[in-house]
């Protein structure tokens, strides 16, 4: 017994230690914030599309199926479904080869007509060769002696497996899902950081020095507050940035859309920050820190970038985090009225307003990219609230 109750006192001893050691304040959120479990989740499934839409490139070429490949003789597949390229695809990709090997070429058409195993005219047996059905072609190709490696690849890529189905072109939703992905988390991430900035140096400066810059500040972000937002973005979204003076030297059609695109969600973001920032920092310029900053001598700028700014990340990161959010749904809402990412660059917005008139054929079609917007909003709005409770000093447990 004696034994057993050294024991507990020495388990005892060693919590009590541990408790006593001093933990840096970044381990001390990172550990509050583990404790929220589903900003722990939320932060997997925004990790795992960041990570896909990074390598969307690699994904397209080990697959062979690339978002803005075309085929109408596969149109409104179903998930986990195979496709046959069309007649015309495969003639073209023959006749490629043919340029590209002609020797070769010429080696398989006189084997072929020599075994009379396709009755066709010599130029055209090839073209008839990969005409036939898989099981056909494969036992052809099995009797010829020497069949080059180029050619026989031709052939995995004339039936293509689709996970989650075709659209109503014949292309594949599952590669334009992960590309519209690095369009829809790229807007709504670029956009929520320019946004940031905007609204901590406009909320810096306004909280800081007051007066008058508070007023002027202040009036303007009240102006733009008070605008109906969607209507607003709509307007702006319809304007051809081609068509402004100098602006279409610096903005090319390719881009064109997710640039404008980019610019509206900056414009109509930033005054949420800057009200934040503006709060936070009214509260604490007159603390004791920022009074030894100026009595030592600091400069506006220093104390503001080095003292006031580490104080207004925590919130800040909060509203980033809701913000990316916000900025997904409204570049899936303009996008899902045609006035966003324009075709065919794919976003999740986009691929709505495509299915819109066809989800009789293929439900998926709606029912895929809405989930991926729901799941991505969510995750981040988790987040969001995990860094919250992990940046609340009230809700630290010590």
């Amino acid at each position: 017994m004696e034994i057993a109750a050294a024991e507990i006192t020495a388990l005892q001893a060693d919590e009590i230690k541990k408790m006593e050691q001093p933990q840096s304040l970044w381990k001390i959120i990172f550990t509050q914030f583990l404790e929220h479990k589903m900003a722990v989740v939320g932060t997997f499934f925004i990790a795992f599309f960041i990570l896909i839409a990074l390598f969307a490139d690699l994904i397209a070429y080990g697959i062979g199926i690339y978002p803005n490949t075309q085929n109408v003789s596969a149109r409104f597949l179903h998930p986990f479904t195979y496709a046959e390229q069309s007649s015309s695809d495969k003639e073209s990709a023959v006749e490629k080869w043919i340029s590209l090997n002609p020797q070769a070429a010429q080696t398989l058409q006189n084997e072929i007509v020599s075994r009379n195993l396709i009755s066709a005219a010599e130029a055209d047996v090839l073209y008839e060769l990969v005409q036939l059905s898989s099981e056909e072609s494969k036992a052809i190709l099995k009797q010829l002696t020497d069949v080059p490696s180029t050619f026989q690849s031709l052939f995995k890529n004339f039936r293509t497996f689709h996970i989650f189905g075709t659209d109503e072109v014949g292309r594949d939703v599952f590669i334009r899902l992960i590309y519209g992905a690095r369009v829809s988390i790229g807007v709504g991430v670029l956009s929520t950081i320019v946004a940031a900035l905007i609204g901590l140096l406009v909320g810096s400066l306004a909280g800081f020095y007051g007066g008058l810059v508070d007023a002027v500040l202040m009036r303007l972000t009240d102006a733009l507050l008070s605008l109906p937002l969607i209507p607003v973005m709509i307007v702006i979204a319809a304007v051809d940035l081609q068509k402004v003076p100098f602006m279409n030297q610096f903005v090319g059609s390719g881009y064109e859309s997710i640039l404008k695109m980019v610019v509206i969600l900056c414009l109509f973001s930033w005054m949420t920050v800057a009200r934040l920032v503006r709060g936070s920092i009214l509260s604490l310029k007159e603390r004791e820190f920022i009074l030894a900053a100026r009595t030592v001598g600091c400069t506006d700028a220093t104390i503001i970038v080095r003292h006031l700014f580490p104080n207004v990340i925590g919130p800040m990161l909060v509203s980033l985090t809701l913000g990316v959010g916000s900025a997904i749904i409204f570049e899936a809402a303009l996008s899902f009225l045609g006035l966003g990412i324009m075709p065919p660059t794919s976003s999740w917005g986009n691929m709505l307003n495509n299915a819109l008139e066809l989800m009789y054929k293929n439900v998926w079609l709606i029912i895929l990219p809405g989930l991926m917007i729901l799941t991505t909003v969510v995750s981040f709005n988790f987040i969001g609230d995990g860094l919250q409770n992990a940046v609340d000093p009230k809700s630290i447990k010590r």
